[in-house]
């Protein structure tokens, strides 16, 4: 097994700097796989969980996670990273608690294989003596991570790439990123893959996969149980599933992609082979490697869907051509989660390079008008700019000639056309009030605001194929955001706050107490009324788009959503994220500013402040 080495990075948005350990490493194509919606594919898998290590009667001494390859071929573990919580001690500035950690393999050949039906062993803790030694974990060799799991409520993900955001700590994102490969929960973690938070492990169980890794039926409840521990490593017995080869397979075309800097977006197909005779559908995401999603690339998040027939789909990442000069930058593309019975094929994990075309201006790009507009299309919209709109946004701004009073003022209203628009306020605004309506503040949902990539993501399937004032555009819209409504309800996350038994006028007045009650006496016993008639997925997702689209709901959020979006568009962070914390002091103070001036952005001076930013700015030119 290849050598680790640590080094610390980032211990979480809020806590830069602090405990993250990291392997970074050139990733290869060749990779393990997901979720295990599919049968006989790729399959990576967390097999086991023990949290109660060192201490008094104790069946081991130290904490571990277990993973498991119950695929058909061998996986690159450099193609994966695991990240826990862990128990991190306070230390000056930093209060401790729990915090994110990150352990990557990496080996300088770029391959660190594991084949079928084999095991590795990440051993984690250095509390106490109680229990005997792990057999040599597989993860750290003389150095373990010396960190131990929570042992009440815990998350653990396994991700292909590098993650771009704290899985394990912030967000729920099971069967929703395709960039998730397994997720496990115990204990009160307010998140679980398939909607059933499993219980905390003891001293003497730790939460195995049943069938000795084999079963995955995505949802902890179903694969898990509280057993003896049996922590196995990369030396022990291989235990072959023998799964069922899937009917169809999707994977990425090419094992690797390449694309100029300056060619503003990469075209990446794929295939599905086998039979194609109904529909399937597999999820994409990317992920960074060397390139960063701030500055390099837009995060592309979304679904692809086969009609029957159908076995070559592409879709777009755009690039942005920022003025660095850098060598060349590399970001992950996965798959995830296919359907109706479809599995992933060896290649669902590949890389997209961005050669630089290392060319200098003597000036930011982003003061050209042009690069402007396109960049806010891009950041706030995740498509390339329609010609018409084009034209009319960037004509808005160059009318003022060398007036540079006037192109300042013209900017700033630009800029706020873009979240103010008819496609934003349809699409990123619909997905925030889904996420404010439903899920209330909470540790990992703080102020029960989505995530930068998870509103993004939702963004992106709202607004697929909506272009608005082209032909259809509204129809096609409706259909998106019922969808839409129907996906969230069956959501992990929203199970769990929400469980299948509540009657309908509980639904109804727990999602409207949630939301700050905007629905009347009248509007409630109607959606009472309503679901009682029709009490399943469908009827849920009504309700919710009800209190959705509610005008006294959309003004109580607008404020708060506009500043969200300033931090998601511009900066491309979450508003906790570094050099900001958790206590979102600068998130409040410009929503202070906004509602000091009763939303007039223009007084507040919030949307000059951020296009103004160094931060911004720095996206795009060193």
């Amino acid at each position: 097994m290849a050598h680790m080495l640590y080094h610390r990075e980032s211990a979480a948005p809020a806590r830069r700097g602090l405990f993250m350990l990291a392997l970074f490493a050139v990733m290869a194509f060749a990779g393990g796989a997901a979720s295990a919606q599919t049968q006989g594919s790729p399959d990576l898998v967390i097999s086991q969980v023990y949290t109660r290590g060192g201490e008094p009667g104790a069946t081991f001494r130290n904490d571990y996670v277990e993973v498991f390859n119950r695929g058909n071929v061998a996986v690159n573990l450099m193609d994966y990273t695991l990240q826990v919580l862990v128990i991190a001690p306070a230390q000056p500035g930093f209060p401790g608690g729990l915090t994110p950690v990150n352990v990557r393999f990496t080996s300088s050949s770029g391959n660190v294989p594991l084949d079928p039906g084999k095991y590795v062993l990440y051993q984690f803790g250095s509390s106490g003596t109680g229990g005997a030694a792990l057999p040599t974990p597989d993860s750290n060799n003389s150095t373990p991570v010396n960190l131990n799991l929570p042992p009440d409520a815990g998350r653990v993900a396994l991700i292909k790439g590098i993650p771009t955001h704290a899985y394990a700590q912030y967000g729920c994102a099971p069967g929703i990123d395709a960039a998730l490969a397994d997720f496990v929960s115990y204990g009160s973690a307010t998140c679980a893959e398939g909607g059933g938070v499993l219980p905390a492990p003891t001293v003497t169980t730790a939460l195995l996969r049943f069938d000795d890794g084999c079963g995955d039926t995505d949802n902890n409840i179903s694969d898990f149980g509280p057993l003896a521990p049996n922590p196995r490593n990369t030396s022990s017995p291989a235990r072959l599933c023998n799964l069922a080869a899937p009917a169809s397979t999707f994977q990425f075309e090419a094992a690797a992609n390449t694309v100029a800097e300056n060619s503003r977006f990469a075209e990446i197909f794929v295939t599905r082979t086998g039979d194609a005779s109904g529909a399937a559908s597999v999820q994409y995401a990317t992920g960074d490697e060397t390139a960063s999603e701030r500055s390099d690339y837009t995060t592309a998040l979304d679904t692809l869907s086969f009609a029957p027939g159908e076995t070559r789909k592409s879709f777009r990442v755009l690039i942005t051509d920022d003025e660095r000069d850098e060598n060349d930058e590399t970001l992950t593309l996965s798959l995830n989660y296919p359907t109706n019975g479809a599995g992933l094929g060896a290649r669902h994990i590949s890389r997209l390079t961005i050669t630089d075309n290392n060319f200098l201006f003597p000036f930011n790009p982003i003061d050209d008008t042009d690069f402007f507009v396109t960049q806010h299309y891009a950041d706030f919209l995740s498509r390339q700019p329609d010609v018409d709109g084009f034209l009319f946004w960037t004509g808005e701004i160059k009318g003022c000639g060398a007036d540079a009073q006037c192109k300042e003022v013209k900017r700033v209203n630009v800029s706020a056309a873009f979240f103010l628009s008819i496609e934003f306020q349809e699409t990123g605004f619909y997905a925030y009030r889904a996420y404010k309506a439903a899920f209330p503040d909470s540790s990992s949902r703080l102020r029960g605001f989505p995530l930068y990539r998870e509103l993004w993501r939702d963004a992106q399937r709202i607004g697929r194929n909506i272009i608005v004032g082209q032909a259809g555009w509204e129809g096609q819209l409706a259909t998106n955001k019922r969808t839409y409504a129907l996906e969230f309800v069956q959501r992990p996350e929203f199970f769990i706050r929400y469980p299948q038994f509540l009657r309908p006028d509980q639904f109804v007045d727990n999602l409207n107490a949630n939301a700050g009650n905007p629905l009347s006496q009248a509007e409630r016993d109607q959606q009472v009324a309503n679901l009682t008639a029709s009490n399943n997925a469908a009827g849920r997702a009504a309700v919710l788009a009800a209190v959705i689209d509610d005008t006294d709901f959309k003004n109580a959020e607008f404020n708060r959503a506009f500043v969200l979006a300033e931090y998601f568009g511009y900066l491309r962070r979450n508003p906790f994220d570094a050099p900001d914390t958790t206590d979102f002091n600068g998130y409040d103070f410009w929503l202070g500013k906004l509602n000091q001036f009763n939303g007039n952005y223009i007084q507040a001076e919030m949307v000059k402040a951020f296009i103004s930013s160094d931060e911004y700015r720095n996206r795009f030119a060193q």
